[in-house]
C-alpha cells in the first residue's frame, strides 16, 4: 500500500454483511477481536470495538478485520477501511466460490493496484451491494479513478452512491451501542488461543522447512 502521510481520519472500518444479527455474531465470537454487531436496513455492520486479541501481525486490528474471511451464509459482504490516509475497500459477492476482491483508493492518486490481492472492478462493489441502477458503474468507475479529497470522503461517497448503509457509524457520528439490536460481542479465548498455535505451528514448519 502507498505510504502517505498521516491523516487526521484514519483507523476507521466496517464490513457490511447479508447475514442476520445472531449468526454473525455467532462468526463473530470466532474471531480474534471485540467488536460491535449493528443490524441495519438490509445488511448487519460489524465494526471494531476494540484491539486484537492475537500476537503481531495480527494485533492489527483493521486489517486483520478486513482479511477475514466470511463464509458463504453471511455474503454478500463489503468492506469499507480508512488506514493512514489510504482507503481500502472489499467486495464478497455471494455463491459458494465467490472470491474477495480489493480496491485500495490513494489521495492524490485515485484507485491503486492492491499488493498481494486480488483487484477488483467497479462490477465486483456493484453486485456485491445489490446495486442494478442504470449507470452505476461508471458512476463508481468515476470515484475510484478520482484522487481528489481524502478517504473519508471517498468512502461516504461509495455508501452513498449504492445505496449502503452505515456512514454515520463509519465516520463515527454515531455511537454503535446507540442502535437498536446492536451488541458487543467479545471473541471466544479459545478460538483466539487455536488460532495462535496454529499460526505458531506454521511458523515452526518453516522454520524447519528452511533448516533441511
Amino acid at each position: 500500500m502507498t505510504e502517505l502521510a498521516h491523516s487526521p481520519w484514519q483507523g476507521r472500518g466496517m464490513l457490511l454483511l447479508q447475514g442476520e444479527p445472531d449468526p454473525v455474531a455467532s462468526w463473530a465470537q470466532r474471531g480474534l477481536m471485540p467488536v460491535h454487531v449493528v443490524p441495519l436496513q438490509g445488511w448487519t455492520a460489524v465494526l471494531p470495538a476494540g484491539p486484537s486479541h492475537a500476537l503481531p501481525p495480527y494485533d492489527d486490528t483493521l486489517k486483520t478485520l478486513a482479511g477475514r474471511p466470511v463464509p458463504s451464509r453471511l455474503r454478500a459482504a463489503i468492506g469499507l477501511f480508512a488506514v493512514d490516509g489510504n482507503a481500502v475497500i472489499s467486495a464478497y459477492p455471494s455463491g459458494w466460490r465467490a472470491t474477495q476482491r480489493w480496491f485500495v483508493w490513494s489521495p492524490g492518486e485515485g484507485v491503486v493496484q492492491p499488493r498481494q490481492l486480488v483487484a477488483g472492478r467497479p462490477a465486483d462493489l456493484i453486485m456485491a451491494a445489490g446495486n442494478h441502477e442504470r449507470g452505476a458503474r461508471s458512476l463508481v468507475r468515476d470515484i475510484l479513478v478520482d484522487g481528489g479529497g481524502d478517504a473519508k470522503g471517498l468512502l461516504d461517497d461509495l455508501l452513498d452512491l449504492l445505496a449502503l448503509p452505515g456512514s454515520d457509524l463509519l465516520s463515527g457520528g454515531q455511537d454503535p451501542v446507540t442502535v437498536p439490536g446492536s451488541t458487543m460481542v467479545e471473541p471466544g479465548e479459545q478460538h483466539v488461543a487455536r488460532f495462535e498455535k496454529i499460526i505458531s505451528d506454521e511458523a515452526r514448519h518453516r522454520a524447519e522447512l528452511e533448516e533441511d
